[in-house]
């Protein structure tokens, strides 16, 4: 009976996972539209999105559960380092690799994250990197290798600034995890979310002036996509990874939600006319297998 709830929550936490790395993988896109089509400010975009998102959150939790919204004094430090690190940077990173290289690039360096994690997640959660896990980790690096094209020199070097920040956006996205599990022993995953949110609205606001975020909605077209960035790939994607946490170890949430790319780079072909070389195509192949490997 036990083995049957374990191997339930398994496929619960996997379900959930994919979701949310499908609902993630709209986030380039629109990002870029935002930034080319209405010429927003990359971060003026990350705090606008972070910042809806927190407030409705905020809304929905005060009407349908308030004893969510409460939080212990000794944990607001460790939910503002959260949002630091996991929401804010990573957004800096994120929208900066989007506005600079190809969505489908940017999305794929996103995923060194199940390399970061696994290495965090030994210390810090004493998750062990067995055989199933490293080779879905190799799989996965040499996926992200060939989709950057490290075989071509003049292409890194023109890109190398984007590049940057695309592995910075891994860095910081695999460390989601490792807070979010350690939250979870105390709170539920709309609570995490909703103050690693609004800790992260914080500090993006901070890098922002009235007239930059006045500029984000005297634009009526770009106020709805903004709507849609926070409800669907934000709110959406965030909350069905937080709670897929709760019966997954961090690093295999991390290397399942590497579908993403894939995801990504679909809809960056068919909505921005990027395209991929056939051996990027074969690098996201190979993400999946790395994903394959892990369930099996």
């Amino acid at each position: 009976m036990k083995d049957t709830s374990r191997l339930k929550g398994h496929w619960a936490g996997t379900i959930a996972v994919l979701l949310a790395a499908s609902l993630f993988a709209t986030s380039g896109t629109i990002i870029k539209h935002l930034i080319q089509g209405y010429g927003l400010p990359p971060l003026t975009v990350a705090a606008v999105r972070m910042t809806l998102a927190a407030l409705i959150l905020f809304a929905v939790l005060g009407v349908l559960d308030r004893k969510s919204l409460r939080i212990r004094a000794r944990d607001v430090p460790f939910f503002l380092l959260f949002g630091l690190i996991c929401v804010a940077l990573f957004q800096t990173c994120w929208v900066y690799a989007v506005s600079l290289i190809d969505v489908g690039v940017a999305t794929v360096l996103n995923y060194t994250a199940p390399a970061w994690a696994a290495l965090f997640a030994w210390p810090l959660l004493g998750e062990r990197i067995d055989q199933r896990k490293g080779m879905a980790l190799l799989l996965t690096a040499a996926g992200v290798a060939l989709i950057v094209r490290i075989f071509d020199a003049q292409f890194l070097s023109l890109n190398r600034v984007g590049l940057l920040w695309g592995l910075g956006s891994g860095v910081t996205y695999g460390l989601y995890g490792i807070f979010g599990r350690r939250a979870l022993g105390r709170y539920s995953f709309w609570t995490i979310i909703t103050y690693a949110f609004a800790a992260g609205a914080l500090f993006l606001l901070a890098t922002q002036s009235a007239s930059s975020i006045g500029s984000a909605f005297s634009q009526p077209g770009a106020v709805a996509w903004l709507v849609i960035l926070a409800l669907v790939p934000t709110l959406g994607g965030y909350a069905l990874y937080t709670f897929s946490l709760r019966f997954l170890e961090a690093t295999v949430a991390a290397i399942l939600a590497t579908v993403e790319p894939v995801m990504a780079a679909l809809w960056a072909a068919i909505f921005l006319g990027e395209s991929l070389t056939w051996l990027q195509i074969i690098g996201g192949g190979l993400v999946l297998a790395g994903v394959i490997a892990l369930q099996r």
